[in-house]
């Protein structure tokens, strides 16, 4: 059994990230100003004992807004990205990666939707964003770092196991399978050394965490398939994702107490 503060870093480590790419708070933009935000990076990454994680977060931290002007541009600079304001082309959710018929993208939402229920965990509300949005899925394996670490620190190895296993699965079924195509988008199309090192951290914290569970996420292919692929042909293949639904086992346990997702109200870094 590891160190219950082993995931209480890398709950704050997906925690940072999932602030970092959605829309620049007040909160966010202090945490950069005070060098909060860099130094809990760092900090946790470097707790983790990985050597890529920490120089990744060394890297976001150099690289993160320096001064009043370039702290007051974040937002809009990620509306210029992100954001449907400034027409930004950059998508953040999971299913523009995949490949695309409207029942295949369903099963996909539900099945995240799933995950959620399942540790009984509801967006806020007012929060318009949909489940799949890469900061709600980073917070979501946040909060399951949290309660690994609470679950380890109380002695409850099943509820440890139940935390474990929804952990991994998804992060190999949804999170691990995109973030490396949403990485190539931010290092191809934005023009922001800062966005680009922070999707190397997310790619490199989920890499982690798949050897650390043990699990290989198949990742998406970089020109996702036509969404008639599989109903034409006579072939054998099914239309449908090969992933979705099918973690009905685990994700209908719910683990021990509930709470709802703080979404459209983060609080700063832990």
């Amino acid at each position: 059994m590891s160190r219950p503060d082993h995931h209480v870093h890398r709950a704050r480590l997906y925690k940072l990230a999932s602030m970092a790419f959605d829309r620049p708070t007040d909160d966010l933009r202090e945490a950069i100003r005070s060098a909060e935000f860099d130094d809990q990076l760092v900090e946790s990454a470097a707790a983790l004992g990985d050597e890529d994680l920490r120089e990744r977060a060394e890297t976001v931290a150099d690289l993160s807004p320096d001064g009043a002007d370039e702290i007051e541009d974040c937002y809009s600079t990620y509306a210029a990205l992100f954001g449907f304001e400034q027409g930004g082309e950059i998508q953040q959710y999971e299913v523009e990666y995949g490949s695309g018929s409207l029942v295949t993208n369903t099963d996909t939402l539900a099945d995240i939707a799933g995950f959620y229920g399942a540790f009984d965990l509801d967006l806020e509300d007012g929060n318009r964003e949909r489940v799949d949005h890469l900061c709600i899925e980073l917070e979501f394996v946040s909060h399951l770092a949290l309660q690994t670490a609470y679950l380890e620190q109380t002695g409850d190895e099943k509820g440890v196991e139940i935390v474990s296993n929804a952990q991994a699965d998804f992060l190999e079924d949804h999170l691990g399978r995109w973030v490396p195509r949403f990485r190539e988008t931010v290092h191809d199309d934005a023009d922001d050394p800062f966005y680009r090192a922070l999707a190397d951290l997310v790619v490199a914290l989920v890499e982690a965490d798949a050897d650390r569970f043990e699990i290989e996420p198949d990742v998406f292919p970089e020109v996702p398939p036509s969404p008639t692929e599989g109903l034409t042909g006579g072939g054998d293949g099914d239309f449908r994702c090969g992933t979705c639904g099918s973690n009905g086992s685990q994700t209908s346990t719910p683990s021990p107490g509930s709470a709802e997702m703080p979404m459209g109200d983060r609080d700063g870094p832990y």
